[in-house]
């Protein structure tokens, strides 16, 4: 078993280099190398295996016998290792060229096509700000091909397994309106993008593959009936996947927290339904039984990530210990699980969930027992029986509360020593992909381990009692929101903590960077005593966190275009002064939450001023979002009747979260230390781009111009009506559209910067004419869809 395991690795080594680093025209001569190489191994090993000749020798009796040289045992174990690594890295390389060439091939060649296409959706639509986004399977040149569908308009009731048909535009998207990459969607097995309407659909009856999915759509709405709806939403996520009860905000709680692994669903929650299977069944033949097609079941019902397959594949040789004789060997079975995602997708390499799932099983499985060791070594078990007060019980009360007490010191190191082991190899992953790390993280897993086991147990039960008696299932459902309302309080009180996040600048390199060394260290010196290490490790985060902090407070002046996707938010900071300019973008709620980020990176714990410079969605969808992750002390915005439901909801939002409301209808001044903020009133009350708030944001000499989505009338009406002073940078107005940022508006304004918030849209954004007037003018552009977030500070 432990070649599979050096194969898988090769294997997997090898996905890592064609994903990552190949380029689509190297991978045919990468492929030929590894059949090269591949056969160079396997003839190097037979020559080996044909050359050994052994001599003879006379024995005693007369006899000649073999000769054999000695030779250590390891050197031997050694070799095959090498053998099976280089394999897997050849066989890997030859799979990834022939995935591409059958799959990827037909993606390329349908690319830019506009065409009536069929389609068979694999999962549930999506409601998004511009209609659905839907997966499936639609038949391109012959050939199936799974594709991510944004569909325009309204759409009616569909399940998995019903057939759409229209005419789409197909392309490999760059990035698509969520955020996700080409990468993203490939690693997900997405090779195409399509984007048009439905003009037909036909239902396609219950295919047995889609079964699961609507059996988990099902549980999920069943659960969301008998359980209150504010802590619906994490049993919900744990037993199904399903995270539409879960607001944003609770989101980006339980991501600060560092408890965002418990909404994913993996090993974590894999190995808690095991455990009642055990409990209810025992570990016997019968759990094998049921165990393996109730795993498969339940893969299927939550989506079937790599981190739930992976969990499941690693649970199928424990389940088939009892029956087969054998005993489970978890390295090898982690490998097995890898080989076989990979064979299926070797892109899925790429996917988060796959990296984050095997790399903190390896921890466990490498750095876990090793921190287990070493508090079990610690005094404080043995000393538990001199405790004082104990000696004056009687004998067997006294031995009772010994179990019990070494039993909860012991599932308290065992809990801690998952979570540092857990973090070892997860933590630089999370710190690339994310750019920050949960500091109270090995905190929060220990306060809400046990709720969210009695939520993923507790849903099961109250399913079941459902089905009996919905009264019952709805009163088993009240009590079992008090587990989820008590977890996302925990994680609700640790997200706000004073540095919960590290973020991955200058200081939180370094100390990740001493972190590693100072592990790498104390594992070479073989070093049992890890209470300094441990010591030393705590002292150097608090000083990263806290030199954080101080840097952020001593900025004077700090202000950044957040990558939104295809929308606007600007945020501004002094040491005494908060401004969000708009909130709002392609990914919905998601731009309140990464405004909300920014801030807490840069110290702030409050807004001092949210302004909407109008209703678009691009511009508000994460306003309410926003309210509800900050105190905001008010909000300003224009007395305009557009869009009179993206109105309602941030004001219903804003008297929620006890912000004031405040309509700007004539010209305002908000005055603060070193600097003013001023809002310049519509300078038309039509319901169009024309009714826009516009901010002139100032600190000392610098000035910040944002005016919305203003066209060139209102441009050339603002200019007459108000007198405008050079600025050194400019927000485009409309996204950089052909009909906004007029030649008169850039002569008088005179930017040295300007900054450009756009994602991937179809509206030619930025458009040619605006650049070319952007450089007339000599400002240096700077666009979000290029460079990401644009941030600027000023000390």
């Amino acid at each position: 078993m432990r070649r599979l395991m050096w194969f898988s690795i090769g294997f997997c080594g090898a996905c890592l280099l064609s994903v990552y680093l190949l380029q689509e025209d190297w991978r045919p001569w990468a492929a030929g190398i590894g059949i090269l190489c591949a056969v160079w191994v396997l003839l190097r090993r037979f020559w080996r295996r044909g050359s050994r000749h052994p001599g003879t020798i006379p024995s005693a009796g007369g006899s000649a016998s073999p000769a054999r040289a000695p030779s250590p045992a390891g050197n031997g174990c050694g070799r095959r290792a090498a053998c099976a690594l280089a394999l897997g890295f050849a066989a890997a390389l030859l799979w990834c060229w022939g995935y591409d060439a059958l799959r990827l091939s037909p993606a390329l060649a349908a690319e830019g096509k506009y065409q009536r296409l069929e389609a068979e959706l694999s999962d549930y639509p999506v409601r998004t700000d511009y209609g659905f986004r839907a997966d499936g399977w639609a038949i391109v040149e012959g050939r199936r091909i799974k594709t991510r569908f944004y569909l325009y308009g309204e759409l009616p009731e569909l399940e998995p397994g019903d057939r759409i048909a229209g005419s789409f535009t197909l392309r490999r998207a760059d990035r698509t309106k969520a955020g996700e990459t080409r990468l993203d969607l490939q690693a997900k097995g997405i090779l195409l993008t399509g984007s048009g309407r439905v003009e037909a659909t036909a239902a396609g009856g219950s295919p047995p593959r889609y079964l699961p999915a609507r059996l988990s759509r099902r549980i999920s709405l069943r659960l969301a009936e008998l359980i209150p709806a504010d802590a619906a939403g994490l049993p919900r996520a744990m037993l199904t996947g399903d995270r539409g009860g879960l607001t944003e905000a609770d989101r980006n709680d339980l991501s600060a927290a560092g408890a965002s692994h418990v909404l994913a669903v993996s090993g974590l929650h894999v190995s808690m339904l095991v455990a009642v299977l055990w409990l209810l069944a025992g570990r016997g033949r019968l759990s094998s039984l049921l165990g393996i097609p109730l795993l498969g079941l339940y893969v299927l019902m939550t989506g079937a990530s790599p981190s739930v397959a992976r969990a499941a594949l690693m649970l199928v040789p424990l389940l088939l210990a009892p029956i087969v004789g054998e005993e489970n060997d978890p390295p090898s079975s982690l490998a097995l699980a890898g080989l076989v995602l990979l064979l299926e997708n070797p892109w899925a390499v790429a996917n988060l969930s796959f990296q984050l799932s095997f790399a903190a099983v390896a921890g466990l499985l490498l750095v876990t027992p090793l921190l287990l060791d070493y508090f079990d070594s610690l005094p404080l078990l043995r000393r538990l029986p001199r405790w004082s007060g104990l000696k004056r019980l009687p004998d067997r009360l006294r031995d009772f509360l010994l179990r019990l007490l070494r039993r909860l010191v012991r599932g308290f190191f065992v809990s801690i020593s998952a979570s540092l082991g857990a973090l070892i190899f997860t933590v630089p992953i999370s710190a690339a992909v994310f750019g920050s790390l949960p500091v109270y993280g090995v905190l929060t897993n220990l306060l809400v381990l046990f709720p969210a086991a009695l939520c993923l147990c507790g849903s099961l039960l109250v399913l079941g009692l459902g089905l009996i008696w919905t009264e019952l299932g709805a009163l088993a459902g009240g009590l079992l929101a008090l587990a989820a309302r008590f977890f996302f309080l925990v994680c609700r009180t640790v997200a706000r903590l004073p540095g919960s996040l590290l973020y991955v600048d200058a200081y939180g390199l370094s100390f990740l960077i001493f972190a590693f060394f100072l592990i790498l260290l104390a594992l070479s010196l073989r070093e049992k005593r890890l209470g300094l290490p441990l010591l030393s490790l705590l002292a150097a985060l608090a000083v990263a966190v806290g030199f954080q902090r101080w840097e952020a407070a001593s900025a004077g002046f700090t202000l950044a275009a957040l990558d939104v996707g295809q929308g606007q938010c600007v945020c501004a900071r002094t040491d005494s002064f908060t401004a969000v300019i708009d909130c709002g973008g392609s990914g919905g709620e998601t731009a309140g939450s990464d405004a909300a980020a920014w801030l807490r990176e840069k110290g702030a714990d409050r807004i001092d001023a949210l302004i909407l410079t109008h209703y678009d969605r691009d511009h508000v969808s994460g306003a309410a979002t926003l309210l509800s992750l900050m105190p905001v002390e008010a909000v300003y915005l224009p007395d305009a009747e557009a869009d009179p439901e993206n109105r309602a909801e941030i004001e219903a939002a804003a008297l929620t979260s006890g912000a004031a409301l405040c309509y700007v209808t004539e010209n305002r001044t908000l005055p603060f230390s070193g600097g003013q903020l001023r809002l310049f009133a519509p300078v038309s009350d039509r319901t169009d781009n024309a009714a826009c708030v516009c901010v002139l944001y100032s600190v000392g000499e610098y000035d910040m111009l944002v005016t919305g989505d203003l066209d060139a009338g209102a441009e050339y009406a603002l200019l007459e009506r108000e007198v405008l002073p050079p600025v050194e940078l400019y927000v485009a107005g409309h996204h950089g559209s052909k009909g906004s940022s007029t030649q008169a508006l850039l002569e008088t304004l005179r930017p040295c910067t300007v900054f450009v918030s756009v994602g991937r849209n179809n509206y030619g954004l930025p458009s040619p004419e605006a650049l070319d007037r952007f450089a007339a003018c000599g400002a240096q552009v700077y666009r979000t869809d290029e460079c990401g977030d644009l941030e600027l500070s000023v000390h």
